[in-house]
């Protein structure tokens, strides 16, 4: 009996007992938020920002003022109160922001009235991984926005400060991070083959915990199933494979364009050399014979 107790708690440990119960103006005015948001997910003008600014209530001030700060672009998003990690509670109500959207753009499925939406995210267990994600998914744009000119080679995100509850909470703000910085800009410069582009981006990146961020290898933790728009898929396999795109990415402009010193000091130091993580990217079969060859 002691075993199964602990087995059941160790499997509930990752989900977060919604069942919150709003005032009814705090609900209605998350289901308003939530509609202004999805047809303008990047929060974009000022209409959008004095709208939701008119919904606030004290338990939805700081989605409100997050998805101001998103709508600006500027180093506002990068403040501690944004990047930090919000409480359990606040991330079921950007959840429910999510669902909302999705249950209205979902051309497979009828929509179903908002508020019946938002009284299932909320009354049901989500796990807290997938709640984490959506929170930094939902503040992406305007990060991206202000990586588009913005300089961040000096700032530094300090991971180990940001309220993170253990390491694949901070794998997930790391590869979020990364993503919304590079990795779509990546691609398309690569199919452009704009290698110079490529570096000029990788010149402007921030750190993480004071190196430079191919230094990140923390990803010893239990893969597990990732909820996107319309289906499930691995975890590690969507975005450590992404991560891995975004390293050949600058591994191959340098190699091209800076040397093979430069080139080195990414392989070495990142998981591009990491053969246990291999089996998360396409490129697996090209990564192993790159590291059996710099044995």
């Amino acid at each position: 009996m002691k075993y199964f107790l602990t087995f059941i708690l160790l499997v509930t440990a990752t989900f977060t007992k919604a069942q919150i119960r709003l005032e009814q103006k705090d609900l209605n005015n998350l289901i308003a938020i939530s509609e202004l948001y999805s047809y303008n997910t990047n929060a974009k003008g000022d209409k959008f920002a004095k709208a939701i600014d008119s919904l606030r209530t004290p338990k939805l001030n700081h989605i409100i003022d997050a998805l101001i700060a998103v709508g600006k672009g500027d180093m506002t998003i990068l403040e501690n109160r944004f990047l930090e990690r919000p409480d359990n509670e606040e991330l079921v109500l950007w959840y429910v922001i999510r669902e909302i959207h999705y249950n209205r753009i979902n051309e497979k499925l009828t929509p179903r009235p908002v508020a019946v939406v938002a009284n299932e995210v909320l009354s049901k267990k989500i796990d807290s991984l997938w709640l984490l994600g959506n929170y930094y998914y939902r503040i992406h744009g305007g990060i991206a926005t202000l990586f588009n000119d913005a300089d961040l080679s000096k700032h530094n995100f300090n991971i180990d400060g940001l309220g993170f509850k253990d390491e694949t909470e901070k794998a997930i703000f790391f590869l979020n991070m990364m993503n919304t910085l590079v990795g779509g800009r990546f691609k398309v410069l690569q199919m452009m083959k704009n290698n110079k582009k490529i570096l000029e981006f990788c010149d402007k990146l921030p750190k993480f915990n004071d190196k430079e961020y191919f230094y990140f290898k923390n990803f010893d933790y239990d893969d597990f199933d990732w909820i996107g728009y319309d289906k499930t898929e691995s975890y590690n396999e969507r975005h450590i494979g992404g991560f891995y795109s975004i390293l050949i990415a600058q591994f191959s402009a340098i190699a091209e364009l800076r040397g093979k010193k430069d080139a080195q000091e990414i392989y070495f130091n990142s998981i591009l050399h990491e053969p246990k993580y291999f089996k998360f990217t396409p490129s697996k079969g090209d990564l192993q014979s790159l590291y059996d060859k710099s044995k």
